[in-house]
């Protein structure tokens, strides 16, 4: 997954919904091509100028980016609103099951978009989309070891394993090679990290 770059100062509205029409036209294309575009390619796909796509992004790579914090950004902001509703083994399932839904929906876009660093260094470098999922799904795991459902364990191990186990490259395999629905997907990947968490690192 890309790199991080601090936040910036929101944009105007019509600077964020131009934005969001380049990242939608990247989208498209990071499912046809894989990252195999440029940022004039960009421009055909989204109907904007070039120049324009020249001020929003400086190179490819920032468009890998901010599509990746896009993924990210809408996955965070899903997972606490399901914070305020469900608490332990429940709230991990009800986790779980839309993490499946999201990545199954993201398609081959979200697979061509990996880092060479690991997830645990990136959070300790202090990415944010990569901090914030973190943040996310700590506590998650916190309420499953106070619910005895696992042992008490090294966090960012357990983080570790289940981000891991719900790689969007494996959801968008099981999906579209084997058929699965995300449902089967969400729950039976899910289990996958329960077992695991049975045996602490």
């Amino acid at each position: 997954m890309p790199e991080g770059k601090t936040a910036r100062r929101p944009m105007r509205k019509d600077t964020a919904q131009t934005r969001d029409r380049l990242l939608d036209a990247a989208g498209r294309l990071l499912t046809e091509r894989g990252t195999a575009f440029t940022l004039p390619d960009l421009a055909r796909a989204s109907g904007v100028a070039t120049a324009t796509v020249y001020r929003h992004f400086g190179d490819v790579h920032d468009v890998h980016r901010e599509f990746y914090y896009r993924l990210m950004g809408e996955l965070v902001e899903d997972l606490e609103k399901i914070s305020v509703r469900a608490h332990g083994r429940q709230r991990f399932e009800a986790v779980c099951a839309l993490w499946s839904d999201l990545a199954t929906s993201w398609g081959r876009a979200a697979t061509h978009i990996r880092s060479a660093e690991g997830f645990l260094e990136r959070v300790r470098r202090g990415d944010p989309p990569t901090s914030a999922l973190y943040g996310a799904l700590a506590p998650v795991l916190g309420e499953l070891v106070t619910e005895h459902e696992i042992p008490e364990q090294n966090v960012e191990y357990a983080v570790l394993l289940w981000v891991t186990v719900f790689d969007e490259r494996v959801i968008v395999d099981l999906s579209t090679t084997l058929g699965w629905s995300p449902r089967r997907i969400g729950r039976t990947l899910a289990q996958t990290v329960l077992t695991a968490l049975t045996q602490p690192g």
